[in-house]
């Protein structure tokens, strides 16, 4: 008996004219009975089973024995970058298939300190980790609906997959360690940068315009000079703004907000507790 080919469909997927360009591409494919060969990519690429149980092979080419298995709602498969492998399935299945480009991983990988010249994945032939279920559930969902939270939300997605994928699966191999110095003259024109804008666009990608870096660096060199995460820093620097022009008691607390930076007045209320202990209109001396 000759072997069969699994016939593969499309059901929903992002755009295919993006994706040269886009970090993350997904998509949700009807996959028949049969052998699928799946040819090595720039990418990495995951897969999460979502339809019946079915029996299945993966053989990845690896030293790792090969096994008959079933796979389940929420089985993880992963095929690394530049690997292949062969899927055999014995009944039709439906999975959500992810690929993620090598530098978003590495964003990832510097985000958590690692360096990511030194990281490496083996295949998984079956993963179970409910963390990337999540993310894969999501973005089902978002596939289902039409993406109608646009490219933003799935480079988020994109983003948290990666860093599940480096902090638990990522083997690291013997390289340098990354040098994480943030030049003091960058350093005191982003702090330049953040008091003088504090009430208007202080977004990381901006901010890492103003300091010369990609982002994933700012972010990285940034804590690491600062002890604290970027953003963390813009909101205690606003906190501070609104400590003070509430002091004053000049503003009605709405429009401290809008001077401090919040986006509105309960936005504000809860870093003022948050990070203070107290409320606004404690702080606001035109009440006393």
């Amino acid at each position: 008996m000759g072997v069969t080919t699994a016939q593969i469909a499309p059901l929903h997927r992002t755009p295919v004219a993006a994706g040269a360009t886009c970090q993350i591409q997904a998509g949700i494919y009807s996959i028949g009975a049969g052998v699928l060969h799946a040819a090595a990519s720039s990418r990495h690429r995951l897969s999460l089973h979502i339809s019946r149980p079915v029996w299945a092979v993966f053989a990845c080419g690896c030293d790792r024995p090969v096994r008959r298995r079933l796979r389940r709602v929420g089985d993880i498969a992963l095929l690394p970058a530049g690997a292949e492998a062969i899927l055999e399935r014995e009944a039709p299945s439906t999975v959500l298939m992810v690929e993620l480009a090598p530098a978003l991983v590495e964003e990832a990988a510097l985000d958590l300190g690692f360096d990511r010249r030194s990281l490496m994945f083996e295949p998984e032939a079956q993963l179970h980790d409910g963390q990337i279920e999540h993310i894969g559930w999501a973005l089902k969902a978002e596939l289902d609906a039409g993406q109608p939270n646009g490219r933003p939300y799935l480079d988020g997605l994109g983003l948290a997959l990666s860093a599940r994928l480096v902090s638990h699966y990522a083997i690291r191999r013997p390289g340098p360690t990354p040098h994480l110095t943030l030049p003091a003259g960058r350093m005191r024109r982003i702090i330049d940068y953040i008091e003088a804008n504090l009430d208007g666009d202080l977004s990381l990608r901006m901010l890492a315009e103003v300091a010369g870096l990609s982002l994933s660096h700012l972010k990285t060199l940034f804590r690491h000079a600062a002890g604290l995460p970027l953003h963390q820093y813009v909101i205690r620097r606003r906190v501070e703004r609104a400590r003070l022009l509430l002091a004053q008691g000049d503003l009605p607390i709405s429009q401290v907000a809008f001077a401090a930076g919040f986006t509105h007045q309960s936005h504000m209320a809860r870093h003022v507790r948050r990070l203070l202990g107290v409320t606004p209109s404690d702080l606001f001396s035109g009440s006393k």
